[in-house]
């Protein structure tokens, strides 16, 4: 029997989709190709010299997104949250990009996405067999199929790929190269917000200084700092200067930027505490169940409140009555610890890195409630859903 060709279609080659598409391209059966916008960037990323993508990787040019990789005719393409012009394959497979809180993700919000894959394999809407949707678990189930409008017949329970690799911890010494500063005799601290409050603390002060006194609290502690952020052309040019400057004039700390180093599993992996202001590379992080502190991310969930979303044409900001319209989890349902302040959070950073398993049992209470426990048996949940969608469609063009 000819091997199951999966196309994979990343807007971002990281997390849970490269921790699958590593993992699947492994196995017997199975082809895997990857359309990336640069695979020489990838490669030159330290992650893929310790646990290397056995997959064909493919520099991504715009007729891709019409005729896909010519010569190359795969039963199932995989995505995060972009679907090619045209389909690329039979069947399609949903990989969201992140569990996290931000909402409220409803059919307006998904009305882009919900076209794309209706062009693409037929509507989400109705029970399809040429569409899956994967679930981090029964409460993203529900969600995706009551506020999305996926329909329930479309979602599979599969949890979070990355999990399978996180709860197993990493020889740091294998890494230590990969990093400016010492990962094996110190402890790190990784800050990782997400892009859609603006500057991360602007509720609490002023970024220019709460950073300042948050990145010396850190080393004064004897800690490293890693401070990864989203995409750098989602940040105002001036704010992203200030950003640099931070790693730019200071020892043991390292900037990042998402689109300049995609991967975050090597900082997950070595990350002894994160602090993020409800980013869901924190769902990621709850597998290793070392402590997550959780910034409240707004003075007042109650106040007006300047939404930003990435678009197509770039970022918008709209304005909305409330931050609790753009939560589909409340901030207070997490896994770790929860700062209101920026005094608390120094309070909170001196507790995680003085007890280590301080958020063990909040952790595994968020992983049981939300996303299967991180069992280490998702990416079987997955490559049993391909081959759900691939048996399917075998013979259909």
């Amino acid at each position: 029997m000819p091997p199951t060709r999966v196309l994979v279609w990343p807007t971002t080659f990281g997390a849970d989709l490269w921790s699958f598409t590593r993992r699947l391209a492994e196995r017997p059966g199975f082809d895997v190709s990857v359309v990336l916008g640069d695979p020489d960037g990838f490669l030159r990323e330290p992650v893929n010299h310790l646990l290397p993508v056995r997959a064909t990787l493919v520099r991504r040019r715009p007729w891709h997104h019409v005729l896909g990789r010519i010569g190359y005719a795969p039963e199932v393409t995989i995505f995060d949250n972009r679907v090619p012009l045209r389909a690329s394959s039979p069947a399609g497979l949903a990989l969201w990009h992140g569990f996290g809180w931000k909402g409220p993700n409803d059919e307006h919000e998904l009305g882009w996405l919900h076209s794309s894959i209706a062009r693409a394999w037929g509507s989400a809407k109705q029970p399809n067999a040429r569409f899956r949707w994967q679930a981090f678990g029964p409460w993203d189930k529900q969600h995706r199929s009551e506020v999305s409008r996926i329909h329930a017949d479309n979602i599979r329970e599969l949890g979070a790929a990355s999990h399978d690799d996180l709860r197993e911890p990493l020889d740091r010494r294998k890494v230590r190269d990969a990093y400016p500063f010492d990962v094996t005799a110190r402890p790190t601290v990784l800050v990782a917000p997400t892009w859609h409050y603006s500057e991360v603390f602007a509720h609490w002060g002023s970024d220019r200084e709460l950073f300042v006194q948050l990145i010396g609290h850190v080393l004064a502690r004897g800690a490293n700092v890693i401070l990864r952020f989203h995409d750098s052309y989602r940040f105002d040019p001036g704010y992203v200067r200030f950003l640099r400057s931070l790693g730019e004039q200071r020892e043991r700390v390292l900037v990042k930027f998402k689109d300049e180093a995609p991967d975050n599993y090597l900082d997950l992996q070595i990350a002894d505490v994160l602090v993020t202001n409800y980013s869901s590379i924190a769902n990621l992080f709850y597998a290793t169940l070392r402590p997550t502190i959780h910034a409240y991310p707004v003075r007042n969930a109650d106040e007006a409140f300047l939404w930003r979303q990435h678009t197509v044409f770039g970022p918008r900001i709209r304005k909305v009555e409330s931050a609790r319209f753009i939560w589909k989890l409340p901030p207070e349902d997490h896994g770790g610890l929860l700062a209101r302040s920026f005094e608390q959070l120094l309070l909170e950073l001196d507790r995680a890195l003085d007890e280590p398993s301080c958020c063990q049992a909040a952790a595994r209470a968020f992983l049981d409630r939300h996303m299967l426990g991180a069992d280490g048996r998702n990416t079987e949940r997955i490559v049993a859903a391909v081959e759900e969608l691939a048996d399917g469609m075998r013979g259909t063009p």
